[in-house]
């Protein structure tokens, strides 16, 4: 919307399809945010809840992400290290071994891939993001110490997002290696959720 805002068509024809354009978007986005007042209703009312609103302390977490991690990993012990959810979720750079040297290409794109995607886009954010704390919601009964790890976290991807774009690596890339961080942040931070409420 802020989008088509932008655009000042020059006639009758492009202001009315500019107003079709608009009440279209506006339908979806009615839509989508039903679907998830539906969807938060549905965890909200099940075993993961806890843990969905723990992920959401570090940035580019929102609740589509942490509900969808939450959903795919289910029992978060499953997993002995950071590399294998980063690998689980297809994030994890593919390689290439001759001889004596190891050649690292691009992610492997295994795993769910609605949870890769949704975890890139959110690391879209630390390109923006600055170095203020991210907000809770009010209510939120997410412990203190998840909230500062969250923290912690953010403070952290943003760092090493700035310093590889420092670098000189392409956004892409460095928004790739900041998504395969990310994950294991969510990771860490859920087993901490389900460890503090045993």
């Amino acid at each position: 919307l802020r989008w088509l805002d932008g655009i000042h068509p020059a006639d009758d024809g492009g202001i009315r399809a500019l107003a079709a354009l608009r009440d279209e978007v506006e339908a979806a986005d009615e839509t989508r945010e039903a679907l998830l007042a539906e969807y938060r209703a549905a965890v909200a009312a099940g075993p993961l809840s806890a843990e969905v609103e723990a992920l959401q302390s570090i940035k580019g977490c929102g609740f589509a992400l942490a509900a969808a991690f939450a959903s795919e990993v289910g029992d978060f012990s499953r997993f002995r290290s950071g590399r294998q959810v980063t690998a689980y979720f297809g994030l994890a750079p593919k390689q290439g071994s001759s001889a004596d040297s190891v050649r690292l290409g691009g992610i492997s794109g295994a795993g769910n891939a609605l949870v890769r995607k949704l975890a890139v886009e959110g690391s879209w954010r630390y390109a923006q993001a600055g170095h203020q704390p991210k907000l809770m919601p009010k209510g939120s009964g997410v412990p203190l110490e998840i909230r500062m790890h969250g923290r912690k976290g953010s403070e952290r991807l943003l760092r090493r997002r700035e310093e590889m774009i420092a670098r000189g690596m392409p956004q892409a890339k460095a928004n790739a290696a900041t998504a395969a961080e990310l994950v294991r942040w969510l990771w860490a931070l859920g087993t901490m959720c389900r460890e503090a409420g045993e």
